[in-house]
């Protein structure tokens, strides 16, 4: 079976996770959704994953995703900036779990760098592949922390830059914003 597989914080999500989600959805015949760094609260990460996880849900099933989506939940191996080699065979062993197959395509985008970074040389030759969508074509290069600080200001627009259910709950997800002002 042919799966792809979106990691992302979704600290919240946005349209640019969305394209990528899209994107994977389009390309494969399962896409697994891991909604990352659950065990974390801090600025740059101030929405809990319990509230992360319910929009990407919404999100998903508003743009009719979901019958191909499988979303789960994976907290850091250690911090956010390891990218070594064990992060790599962490998260490549937690995929396996949840697809029972050995390969599958990861979505991303981010720096091409950062992602070879977790995976040996023989993993990427046999087992994962690597699709990049650009961040600077995707909705403008929206990013969660350009969206993050629009809601602080109010101003976030109600269409273009996220989903629906983002903007529907972009006071409570200020309240979180300012605990970590």
């Amino acid at each position: 079976m042919k799966i792809g597989v979106i990691l992302a914080r979704f600290q919240p999500i946005h349209n640019g996770h969305l394209q990528l989600i899209k994107k994977a959805c389009d390309e494969n015949e399962q896409v697994l959704v891991i909604i990352g760094s659950i065990d974390k609260l801090s600025k740059r990460n101030p929405i809990p994953w319990t509230i992360r996880k319910q929009l990407v849900e919404k999100a998903i099933k508003d743009h009719s995703l979901h019958e191909k989506t499988k979303i789960v939940e994976l907290a850091d191996l250690s911090d956010e900036s390891d990218n070594s080699h064990d992060w790599g065979f962490y998260l490549y062993s937690f995929i396996v779990s949840k697809i029972n197959q050995s390969d599958f395509t990861i979505y991303y985008s981010d720096g091409f760098e950062t992602i070879t970074s977790w995976f040996p040389g023989f993993l990427l030759r046999n087992n994962v592949s690597l699709s990049l969508l650009a961040r600077n074509t995707c909705e403008d290069g929206v990013s969660a922390t350009m969206v993050r600080d629009m809601i602080l200001a109010d101003n976030l627009p109600e269409k273009d830059v996220v989903p629906q259910c983002v903007y529907d709950m972009r006071q409570t997800i200020k309240a979180f914003l300012n605990v970590f002002k």
